[in-house]
């Protein structure tokens, strides 16, 4: 990418107005993921590049007894900073695993949510968590479930012309929160992928259970998690089985490669096992 001016607004207003005279702009947070792109070719044009790191009114975390809301410039570091317990002890698992320290000292967590070609680390665990981003273009906002921004081919559908402005997280309360990271868990690297799995329980009962797979594509089967629903815990290993199995029709029904099928179906049977696990206890 060649960027030919680079715009640094003050405020929010003056960064819409910017995207407005500027409707083709790239958009930067922290920058991690943009100067990891390398060098630009000789067939990349000349872009012009609107610089939100220093809008401190995007940069803000606050709780509600339903809710977290976090400015989409709140850097990974920030979140991490928070006291114990102030957001979900998951996604606070997942943002330590992102990079280095000097990485999340500029990465944000708007920036991880906007990458255009593949889903990263944040996105599957707040999408599980059916997370609100709102997103501002001129004078008018809207608000977005997480999940809507995963396209019909499970790839991500990015808004185009808009700024990510804030974050909500609902407070839901799960007996089961897992995310691991496959691949490289320190590096960014293009070539990993993340297993997210939650679970809510009653009366000894699974009353919600959510598993989401994500790389360049997020595959969640809700029609298995369905078939869960309702089942007693601890689950039957003939339920657990039936699962896997389940999952592993999925899986190559979706073209995931058989190496990475054969780890999900791993995480997938260990995720029961806590689950029985953490009840029985």
């Amino acid at each position: 990418m060649r960027i030919d001016e680079v715009i640094v607004p003050a405020t929010l207003s003056e960064a819409l107005s910017a995207l407005k005279r500027n409707p083709e702009a790239v958009l930067c947070a922290g920058g991690t993921e943009l100067f990891s792109e390398g060098p630009a070719g000789p067939a990349d044009r000349n872009r012009t590049l609107i610089a939100l790191h220093g809008i401190q009114e995007l940069r803000h975390v606050s709780r509600t007894d339903l809710y977290v809301e976090v400015g989409s410039m709140t850097t990974l570091a920030e979140l991490l900073a928070l006291k114990e317990g102030f957001v979900p002890e998951t996604l606070r698992s997942v943002v330590h695993g992102i990079g280095t320290f000097a990485v999340r000292n500029l990465a944000t967590l708007g920036g991880n949510l906007s990458v255009a070609d593949r889903f990263r680390d944040c996105f599957p665990i707040l999408a599980c968590m059916d997370a609100l981003a709102e997103y501002r273009q001129g004078t008018a906002s809207r608000w977005v479930n997480l999940n809507r921004l995963i396209g019909p081919r499970e790839t991500p559908e990015m808004p185009r012309g808009e700024i990510l402005t804030r974050i909500r997280i609902p407070l839901g309360g799960w007996d089961l929160g897992i995310a691991h990271k496959l691949g490289f868990p320190r590096i960014n690297s293009r070539k990993s992928s993340l297993f997210v799995a939650l679970a809510r329980t009653d009366k000894r009962a699974l009353s919600d259970i959510r598993i989401l797979y994500a790389c360049d594509r997020a595959l969640r089967s809700r029609e298995i998690e369905s078939t869960l629903a309702g089942k007693k815990i601890p689950l039957l290993p003939r339920d657990m089985e039936s699962a896997v199995d389940a999952y592993a029709d999925y899986c190559s029904h979706a073209g995931i490669r058989e190496s990475s099928a054969a780890r999900f179906l791993t995480l997938v049977r260990r995720a029961f096992n806590q689950l029985n696990e953490g009840v029985t206890a």
